[in-house]
């Protein structure tokens, strides 16, 4: 094996960096600026570096960063006022929480895997109809997903889904990135709600998702969305029982 110069492998590794951040997408700005919140770098009401500064750091275009800023204020992570610039809100951690799962994985040194499994619209069952206050022959997305670890099944996911509230969601677009991602990037969910307990594996999709056998206890989190008085999605997220449920407020 060579080893190169140490001034040299610098510059490669600059030279790579900037190939990288020339390429940025929106949703990279935003996952690096949510990552810098999440990490401690932008304490909360702090002010962020302005559009042009993050356009010049990331290499990208200023139209790049200003949609990943708006995407975040609408989503209430961010605060921008004119003439004074853009801070990290007070109490970002509604929208962040969502974003717990990615990261939760990659922290413990793993690779995130996300997979979806089924994607098809149709009536809630009665529970879900009464939870977002919807009439059981209201016709809902339901999604259902799979998240690993290192390729080791980790937990998975059945989200019903309001159609009203999510236009421009596609089976197309889930396949690409998990349903949180997608309602953090378009939908701005300003109040939810939150419930943990332990159920059955039971004989079908959990069981079948998760590789266990149909009378193994799971840990279940459970959450509604909403936007204003409108729900957005309810997500029920089964675990296997070893599984310790954390979570940043």
């Amino acid at each position: 094996m060579i080893e190169l110069p140490r001034h040299l492998a610098q510059a490669l590794s600059a030279e790579a960096q900037d190939r990288k951040r020339r390429n940025m997408t929106w949703q990279a700005v935003q996952e690096e600026v949510l990552t810098r919140i999440h990490d401690g770098q932008w304490p909360e009401g702090e002010l962020i570096p302005t559009e042009a500064e993050l356009a010049t750091e990331f290499g990208c275009a200023r139209a790049t960063v200003n949609r990943a800023l708006q995407t975040l204020a609408q989503s209430g992570v961010l605060e921008r006022r004119r003439k004074v610039g853009t801070r990290v809100a007070q109490h970002p951690r509604v929208q962040m929480v969502r974003f717990l799962l990615k990261r939760e994985i990659e922290a413990a040194g793993k690779a995130y895997g996300y997979a979806l499994l089924d994607y098809q619209e149709c009536a809630p069952p009665a529970d879900v109809a009464q939870a977002m206050l919807l009439r059981t022959d209201d016709s809902l997305l339901r999604v259902r997903a799979r998240f690993s670890a290192d390729e080791a099944p980790y937990c998975c996911e059945e989200r019903w889904i309001n159609n009203y509230a999510t236009p421009g969601l596609t089976r197309e677009a889930l396949v690409q990135m998990s349903p949180c991602e997608w309602l953090l990037g378009h939908v701005p969910i300003n109040r939810a709600s939150m419930a943990i307990g332990a159920t059955l594996a039971g004989s079908g999709f959990i069981a079948e998702a998760l590789g266990l056998a149909p009378g193994d206890p799971v840990l279940l989190a459970e959450r509604i969305d909403w936007l204003n008085n409108m729900p957005v999605s309810l997500t029920r997220r089964y675990f296997p029982q070893h599984h310790r449920f954390a979570a940043t407020i």
